[in-house]
C-alpha cells in the first residue's frame, strides 16, 4: 500500500471569468481521482457549475486528463517544476494559463 504524503492532491486547472456570477473562480481537480470543485457560490451550494462542467467535459475527451493552454513561449520547464508544489502549480495556472469566459 502506497504510504500518504501530506501534499494535497488538488490542483488549480482553471480560472474562469464569469459576468453573471460577477468574479473571478478556480476549478480544481483531485489529481488521484479526478474530482472537481470550483470556489463559486454555485458549487458552494450544489456541488455542481458551469465551471466544473466545463472542466468535467474536457477530460471526459482527453481521457481524464485537463490541457492547461498557456502562451508557446512559456518554458515547458516552469510547468514541470510548478507541477511538484499545489501553490506553485495554481501560481504557474493564475499567471500564465488562458482564463476562460463563461
Amino acid at each position: 500500500m502506497r504510504g500518504k504524503s501530506m501534499e494535497s492532491p488538488w490542483r488549480t486547472v482553471q480560472v474562469f471569468i464569469s459576468a453573471q456570477a460577477a468574479g473571478i473562480f478556480e476549478v480544481e481537480v483531485d489529481t488521484e481521482t479526478k474530482k472537481t470543485r470550483c470556489n463559486c457560490p454555485v458549487w458552494r451550494k450544489t456541488a455542481t457549475c458551469k465551471h466544473a462542467l466545463f472542466v468535467q467535459n474536457k477530460m471526459r475527451y482527453n481521457r481524464g486528463h485537463y490541457s492547461i493552454l498557456v502562451p508557446t513561449d512559456i518554458s515547458e520547464d516552469l510547468a514541470v517544476e510548478a507541477s511538484d508544489d499545489p501553490k506553485k502549480f495554481r501560481e504557474f495556472v493564475v499567471k500564465y494559463a488562458k482564463v476562460e469566459v463563461i
